[in-house]
């Protein structure tokens, strides 16, 4: 096998003609498919932009607008005069783009994949079109029925003529012809129209801050959701790293078996049913089965064969109390680093127990709805009062009542923390009084 030298291109001229071409000497074969895939997409990508080819002598980095992107053959970036000019002329464009190089990417004719699906490298990508601007969405035409002519009543008697016959056939023929050639204007349409998308608007994704920045945490307010301080949480309880999600196995496995506990099915064996051990027929003669006793496990009123024992089966699994501790701290620290974790300044502000307000907050918080995430809620309410209490299970009474509606939100107490509802809610929601009982308890 000889290679070609290979020579990098310099110039729009050189890019077809300057590839890497193995030549399998004993076969004779050329790979030449390759080279013409990458040559077709480097002539479209320097063809976006303005039409203008005067200058073909340029660098192939700033040519008709363009700039060339190594990163793939076809990706284009449209330089900063192109997007000066496009502003210009597009009056209504939205002024906090703060002047981002939208960067062109064409589908692939290869991609399976509807781009819109989220399984998609261009799922929430806008699509534009050739000159960089975004294209808006089109309805689809409602289709326009063609009318077919309808032949004039022939009285049954008469028959039609073979003239008359001729000139309705000929119609719908015409007819059916004017159809697929607006099919395949469509369709030809569709073929030469590429789907373009900037990459540019990606959204960058979530950072998580590092310590100990990430301790310093923004206080809300319940009920309209306004900054009104910060809080440093303790890097005891809050800030563990690494995250050890073989400390956050072990402590939801152990509160599943705890909470499946003990069978408390008891069955009875052949030796513990009520009944004669006499036997019930003679062995042969009567043409049945034959039987010892009336308690076998197949007869009704009988035994259970391999049935539940309560007190044998225990699924319960020991864990030790700091294994235990330490988990939460993980799960805690957890909901940190990913950023779901909501500091309010008081959940003692419900104004009703109605459903509806409550969802209302919770709206300001993307939490509940049909589209927000779940939420835990964890207060340290108290409340000395005997005749009117106003919280129930250390949790406000409004709050409690109303979060039971809504299957999204749990709220409880700060001694009620555990590893599994944390993990099981996208976001954790903590009160100041719920923040100073967990510090104070597991540091």
């Amino acid at each position: 096998m000889t290679y070609l030298p290979f020579v990098w291109p310099r110039s729009a001229s050189q890019l077809p003609c300057t590839l890497l071409v193995p030549l399998y000497l004993a076969g004779g074969t050329m790979m030449l498919a390759a080279a013409a895939t990458v040559a077709r997409g480097a002539r479209r990508c320097l063809a976006v932009g303005s039409t203008n080819s005067s200058s073909s002598s340029a660098a192939v980095t700033h040519m008709n607008g363009i700039r060339w992107n190594n990163s793939a053959m076809r990706t284009c970036t449209l330089s900063s005069s192109a997007a000066n000019t496009n502003s210009n002329t597009n009056s209504n464009t939205n002024s906090n783009t703060n002047h981002k190089q939208p960067i062109l990417q064409a589908v692939p004719s290869n991609l399976k994949i509807d781009p819109r699906a989220t399984s998609s490298p261009f799922y929430g990508l806008d699509r534009v079109k050739k000159d960089g601007k975004i294209r808006k969405p089109t309805k689809a035409a409602k289709a326009v029925p063609v009318p077919v002519p309808v032949p004039d009543p022939v009285p049954s008697k008469v028959e039609p003529s073979a003239e008359g016959t001729a000139n309705i056939l000929s119609e719908l023929e015409e007819h059916k012809e004017e159809e697929h050639t607006e099919e395949d204007n469509e369709e030809e349409e569709d073929e030469e129209e590429e789907l373009w998308y900037d990459l540019s608007s990606r959204t960058e994704p979530y950072r998580a801050i590092e310590l100990p920045d990430r301790l310093h945490v923004p206080v809300l307010t319940f009920k309209e959701k306004e900054e009104v301080g910060k809080v440093f949480l303790s890097e005891h309880v809050f800030g563990m790293n690494p995250i050890r999600p073989d400390l956050l196995h072990r402590v939801v496995i152990y509160q599943r078996n705890k909470k499946r506990g003990r069978r408390k099915a008891i069955t009875k064996t052949i030796s513990e049913v009520s009944g004669s051990g006499k036997k019930m027929r003679q062995q042969k003669g009567l043409g049945m089965a034959r039987a010892g006793h009336k308690r076998p496990a197949h007869w009704r009123g009988g035994a259970k064969a391999h049935g539940p024992k309560g007190w044998i089966q225990n699924y319960e699994t020991k864990l030790n109390k700091k294994v235990r501790k330490l988990g939460l701290k993980h799960a805690l620290s957890q909901k940190l680093l990913e950023g779901n974790l909501t500091v309010l300044n008081d959940l003692q502000t419900l104004e009703s127990h109605k459903t509806k307000t409550l969802i209302s907050q919770l709206d300001q918080f993307d939490i509940a709805g049909r589209y927000g995430a779940t939420a835990l809620m964890i207060d340290d309410a108290h409340d000395d009062s005997e005749e009117n209490p106003s919280t129930i299970a250390g949790v406000d009474v409004n709050l409690k009542v109303a979060s039971q509606n809504v299957f999204k939100v749990k709220a409880i107490n700060q001694l009620g923390a555990n590893v599994y509802d944390i993990l099981k809610h996208e976001k954790l929601v903590l009160s100041l009084a719920a923040i100073q009982a967990l510090e104070k308890r597991l540091s």
